[in-house]
């Protein structure tokens, strides 16, 4: 085994470990003999062969003088050379008894020795099998390589065989026209399995549009006539089920919205099917369509305005106005004015009262009318516009959402809404003319905010046009009422106003009016209508400044417009209490609004209760001018003169001012003061 082993080990290694183990030989007798004579006596015998040279031993001498160990030999009075002795003598016995450890360890070398020759074969024995192994492996990896090579075209193969497969079954299903379409199409009625069938049929359809190689196909050839007849066979049946569908909606009492739902929705594949493959017939539906539900649409609303305008209650007349006479009809004139404007007081014309709570209501069902009638019921006109715009709103939601997922093109509804908009466009045209009542007409516009603002939360501009041109037609007729109750300020008669120190009734009706609108734009902040109101507020201060005029004295007149102004400033306290006690209407826009009537509001009533202090105040100082005119002469001029003359000494008198003047004024004041108070309290 260890001649095998040795074989695998390179000439070098061999020829090492042979020198070594005559090496170990030699050791091993020069061991033996060393261990038969122990006692021998070498004496001085010089073993060393080398001649030994001292030349240069003084310079070195002389260079080592100062090293440590030679210093140390040196301070000790030894001499050199007896000490080199015996350190000569130190080494011999040193490498003698290195020596001895060697030939002590000689049987553990030669047993180290021979397992190194016997690992040098075992491991001669793995470099030959080792280099096999290499050469196995080398045709191993020759081998796997060209089944790698075989593989990747063996993959190449199947994967095209697989996309020629794949492409080839898709062409063959798409292409081929299976018995069950066939019965599907012609034999079954329209249902969910129709639904199927047909979208079978499309894709066959859409794939022969699209694909030119198909076109190019023999099969193409003899599937094309069958697919035209069958394309043609579900068009003829699609239109026919939704055309009666669509007829049905005509039929009275007919819940429309249920039937879009539950119906035509379920089947609405049938329109995108005629729409791609049936353009014709599905412009005939789509025309039915819209025909049926134009009709439906605007005859509903035309019958429930028409119904509802027999619930209407006028508040208001054309005699309405601020600056009318204030006299009090009778007879038949006072029982024709009260039913031109419903029953109601004329003094309530201008009062908005709770009319405007109706922003806080707008999501309230619509009016039915025949309920209404039956309860005898009566409406203002701002509450039955709310009524049908909430009824329009609802209905055009639910019309713009179905035609957009129906017909999916909002077209559809613009097209069959548009009649039924024009409807409710005219009715309110021809209403507006006739109506006189402007708080009515705010609260309208906003009404009309409010649903842009509801439309707006929905996601639903279908209306968004239409709410614009309700906007502008509500402002106009609002500023010509506005500048008829203004003009009629201005052009109030003062001749025919008879001196009376009560509360003028133009100031009456202007303080309800403006607290009215004041409340009704105060969570709006419209900047038009303050702009008015200050208009309107400028001709009542031209006039209040106009009328004391008419009074014999000016005590009266002073009276006069303290009771104004006070009238006017309670009036706008009391709507500002309201209003800050109201919650805003939701959805309404005053990113800074100030409490109660707003700022326009709050400047409105500074302006008149600055007014009313000023009047107090001349008022006050008049009557007591009028009952100690002496007292108030005599400090007017006592002042007049110390501010002439400049400051004066504390306790020093003013020239012609002092006791001996005062004393006769005092004197009188004294005397009649108490009775003067009576006066003025009477």
């Amino acid at each position: 085994m260890a001649t095998a082993d040795m074989a695998h080990i390179s000439p070098a290694l061999q020829e090492y470990f042979k020198s070594d183990k005559a090496a170990a030989a030699q050791d091993h007798s020069a061991a033996t003999d060393l261990e038969a004579g122990a006692d021998l006596d070498l004496g001085d015998l010089d073993i060393t062969t080398a001649q030994i040279s001292l030349a240069g031993v003084e310079d070195q001498l002389e260079h080592f003088a100062n090293h440590e160990v030679l210093k140390a030999i040196l301070d000790q009075g030894c001499d050199p050379k007896e000490y080199g002795q015996q350190y000569e003598t130190k080494l011999r016995q040193a490498e003698l008894e290195s020596i001895q450890d060697y030939i002590t360890e000689s049987d553990n070398l030669v047993e180290l020795h021979d397992q190194i020759s016997s690992c040098d074969n075992i491991l001669a024995t793995m470099e030959d099998m080792l280099g096999k192994f290499q050469a196995d492996l080398g045709n191993i990896s020759t081998e796997i390589r060209a089944l790698q090579e075989q593989s990747q075209t063996m993959s190449i193969k199947l994967k095209n065989r697989k996309g020629t497969e794949q492409k080839l079954s898709n062409f063959i299903e798409s292409v081929a026209i299976p018995p069950a379409l066939i019965d599907g199409i012609l034999q079954t009625e329209v249902d969910e399995t129709f639904h199927e069938h047909l979208l079978c049929l499309h894709r066959k359809l859409n794939f022969l549009e699209k694909n030119e190689a198909a076109q190019n196909s023999a099969a193409y050839k003899d599937v094309a006539p069958e697919l035209e007849k069958l394309r043609v066979k579900a068009i003829s049946k699609s239109r026919d089920y939704l055309m009666q569908r669509i007829y049905a909606l005509r039929k009275p009492k007919t819940n429309i919205q249920i039937l879009q739902q539950n119906v035509l929705l379920k089947y609405k594949y049938l329109v995108t099917f005629l729409r791609l493959h049936g353009g014709e017939v599905f412009g005939e539906v789509r025309t039915a369509y819209i025909d049926t539900l134009s009709r439906v649409l605007s005859s509903h609303f035309r019958a429930y305005l028409a119904a509802i305008e027999r619930l209407k209650e006028d508040l208001a007349s054309q005699t309405d106005v601020i600056g009318s006479a204030d006299a009090v009809p009778t007879g038949m004139m006072a029982l024709f004015q009260r039913a031109a404007a419903g029953g109601q007081d004329r003094q309530d014309v201008f009062v908005v009262g709770d009319r405007g709570s109706i922003l806080h209501h707008l999501d309230q069902p619509a009016i039915i009318p025949h309920v209404a009638e039956s309860e005898n019921k009566k409406f203002s006109f701002e509450l039955l516009f709310r009524s049908v715009n909430k009824l329009l709103m609802d209905t055009a939601t639910s019309e713009y959402l179905f035609c957009s997922d129906f017909f999916q093109e909002a077209a559809v509804f613009h097209e069959l809404f548009a009649p039924t908009l024009q409807v409710v466009e005219s009715a309110l045209a021809a209403t507006l003319p006739e109506t006189w009542d402007i708080l009515c007409l705010l609260v309208m516009i906003r009404i009309n905010y409010h649903h842009q603002v509801i439309m707006n939360k929905r996601r639903i501009p279908c209306l968004d046009d239409y709410l614009d041109r309700i906007n502008l037609t509500l402002w106009p007729r609002f500023k010509a009422l506005f500048d008829l109750q203004l003009s009629s300020i201005k052009h109030y008669n003062i001749g025919t106003f008879t001196p009376d120190v009560k509360v003028h009734h133009i100031v009456h009706r202007y303080a309800q009016l403006t607290a009215s609108l004041l409340s009704l734009n105060a969570d709006y902040q419209d900047g038009q209508l303050d702009h008015n109101l200050d208009r309107m507020r400028y001709a009542c201060m031209d006039l209040l400044m106009q009328l004391p005029r008419t009074f014999k004295t000016k005590k009266l007149g002073t009276i006069f417009l303290i009771n104004n102004f006070n009238h006017v400033a309670m009036v706008l306290r009391e709507a500002q209490t309201r209003m800050q006690q109201a919650p805003p209407p939701p959805g309404s826009s005053s990113p800074q609004k100030e409490p109660g009537l707003g700022t326009t509001g709050t400047a409105t009533r500074k302006e008149f209760e600055d007014q009313l202090m000023t009047c107090t105040s001349m008022y006050v100082e008049e009557q007591l001018l009028s009952q100690f005119g002496s007292l108030i002469g005599f400090v007017k001029r006592a002042e007049a003169a110390q501010k002439h003359k400049g400051a004066q000494a504390e306790g020093v008198p003013l020239p012609g001012y002092g006791p001996n003047e005062a004393a006769p004024v005092l004197q009188d004041f004294a005397s009649r003061w108490q009775p003067s108070i009576d006066a003025l309290h009477k």
